[in-house]
């Protein structure tokens, strides 16, 4: 394993003003003017162009965005006017358009025409027009603590802050709590975006200041080892696009593909169209197309995208494991006849740049393709504390970080780094502390 390497302490970040956080429910504070701004902002589906913003109120009111790319919101432009439903929990999603490529935005949200924050007001930076070569960074979390769970305070969210990413990018689990029904799933989100419990940081130093991307997993979707066959599914993907800011997805699940730069990026869902984990393996089983979709499925959305892909990297983000020795019934260990059968398209097809990032087991480590036949970095549980979830950890050949029972030894995040002349990414997991556990860098 790669021994860790220390990082300068953490530097202080000066306290917020009451009325420029979110203000959440229970945490609402006397101010001058009677806020109704209750959760977010949370910035997604970000382009080079394009932007939205997803807000809620306590009421039916009018919401729109005045954004500037001036600190102090001097000469800012303004968003169409939405107006928050009751039907859909007073939610709604802002569209910023035609945006500066490259730029940095910062904006104040107005409820019937109220301003609800104050400076330093958020902000988040529109992407590299994709096909263009530059050097960048982005930030994974995954594996995030249930928000009801007694709180644990990490320093991930604030370490994953000072690297200063591009975007981030948070992977299944969201939350642990396996909701059942629309309020409870609506909740989740809410807790998620309130700014107590152990997550201050998390939203005031991440989706305060970067776009931010999300695909789920089984406990956010709504069961332990959820599949296909779920009867919520339909509900979970209702509540998602009311309350996260998605990129573009199809009816059947929440599978979406961006770009930034010379990447190209794949955010697999793998759980609304997978067979059962019981089912007998074979070349009928899948993870990815088990409703037997076809040219609508994920794994022709998947292929086709990788073919056709003129980025120089291609990250494939996806929600379980991708290692072949991890002995766990829901990771692609479970399915290997499609797993086989991606790793040889893969090969056929002489499609380069290719990288696996994956969650799940509440740990770090990263295999240089010797066990997952391609680069593949596991990031580790964000704050999420308690045990491996494979009984083995398999074979890494970067070595592999696991918490041990209730001892959170490995809590952190996943950065990329990739640099051009010459081309690379970097590979690195590291804990709350600031320590890098494993690393690796490869070429396209």
């Amino acid at each position: 394993m790669i021994q860790p390497v220390p990082v300068p302490a953490l530097t202080p970040h000066a306290p917020t003003a009451a009325p420029s956080t979110p203000l959440g429910a229970g945490d609402r504070t006397p101010t001058p003017v009677d806020l109704h701004l209750t959760h977010g902002p949370v910035v997604g589906a970000v382009t080079d162009t394009f932007a939205k913003v997803f807000v809620r109120t306590d009421r039916v009111a009018s919401v729109k965005i005045q954004y500037s790319t001036a600190p102090d919101l001097s000469n800012p432009s303004s968003s169409v006017t939405q107006r928050t439903k009751k039907a859909i929990d007073f939610t709604t999603q802002i569209p910023l358009e035609k945006l500066q490529p490259d730029t940095t935005y910062y904006f104040n949200i107005l409820v019937d025409d109220v301003p609800q924050l104050t400076a330093p007001y958020p902000q988040f930076k529109t992407f590299v027009p994709a096909g263009e070569a530059v050097p960048f960074k982005f930030v994974v979390l995954t594996d995030f603590r249930e928000v009801a769970k007694p709180p644990i305070q990490v320093h991930t969210f604030a370490r994953a802050n000072q690297e200063q990413p591009a975007f981030v990018i948070i992977g299944g689990d969201f939350d642990h709590s396996n909701p059942k029904t629309i309020d409870e799933r609506r909740q989740m989100f809410k807790n998620l975006y309130t700014p107590a419990r152990g997550l201050e940081d998390f939203v005031n130093l991440i989706l305060r200041r970067y776009p931010v991307a999300h695909m789920w997993d089984d406990h956010d979707y709504g069961a332990d080892n959820a599949d296909k066959t779920y009867l919520g599914k339909g509900d979970a993907l209702e509540v998602l696009q009311q309350f996260f800011p998605v990129y573009p997805i199809p009816l059947y699940g929440d599978w979406q593909k961006f770009s930034y730069g010379q990447a190209d990026f794949f955010l697999l869902d793998s759980r609304s169209e997978r067979d059962p984990d019981t089912d007998p393996n074979g070349p009928g089983k899948s993870m990815l197309d088990g409703d037997q979709l076809g040219d609508a499925g994920q794994w022709d959305w998947l292929t086709q995208g990788l073919l056709t892909s003129q980025a120089m990297w291609k990250f494939i983000l996806t929600p379980v494991v991708f290692n072949r020795t991890v002995p766990k019934s829901d990771s692609w260990s479970g399915f290997p006849a499609e797993r086989a059968r991606l790793v040889k398209f893969i090969r056929d097809n002489a499609i380069h740049g290719v990288v696996f990032i994956s969650g799940d087991l509440h740990g770090a480590a990263i295999d240089d393709g010797t066990n997952s036949d391609f680069p593949e970095m596991l990031v580790p549980g964000a704050n999420v504390g308690g045990g491996f979830t494979s009984p083995q950890t398999g074979e890494w050949t970067q070595g592999v970080c696991r918490n041990l029972n209730k001892e959170a030894l490995c809590n952190g995040y996943g950065v990329v780094t990739v640099s051009t002349n010459p081309d690379s990414a970097l590979l690195q997991t590291i804990n709350e502390d600031g320590n890098v556990m494993q690393q690796l860098t490869v070429q396209p």
